[in-house]
């Protein structure tokens, strides 16, 4: 296995298989999809591979921090697991990350501005 993959895996899994064990399955599941691409990607593979294990780590209990779970996944792969940045963007910006926040930022902003909730 390369080695950003090598160290990847059992970082996702302290992280997701007990807390989350459907979520690590996933997380598993995405990286096994990545493989079958490693021939087109070509040193690119072990990235790919690593930031695909490792983009759900957000939901991780102890990681989640300010809801938004590619946010915070990032962080502690910034802050905490000192990983390459290029992992960190990708798992920061997975799978239309920029769609969700904007969809948490709405939900906020209309529970906070909401006139039945400012009557309960």
């Amino acid at each position: 296995m390369p080695k950003l993959a090598e160290w990847a895996y059992p970082l996702a899994e302290s992280l997701l298989a007990e807390p989350l064990p459907r979520r690590w399955k996933h997380c598993l599941g995405v990286a096994e999809r990545a493989r079958t691409i490693a021939l087109v990607l070509d040193q690119d593979a072990d990235l790919l591979e690593a930031a695909a294990v490792l983009h759900d780590i957000g939901y991780a209990p102890d990681l989640a921090k300010t809801g938004f779970h590619p946010l915070d996944g990032a962080r502690y792969l910034r802050d905490v697991a000192g990983a390459d940045n290029r992992v960190i963007n990708l798992v920061a910006h997975h799978s239309c990350a920029w769609m969700e926040r904007k969809r948490a930022a709405c939900a906020r902003s209309w529970r906070s501005s909401s006139p039945a909730r400012a009557r309960t």
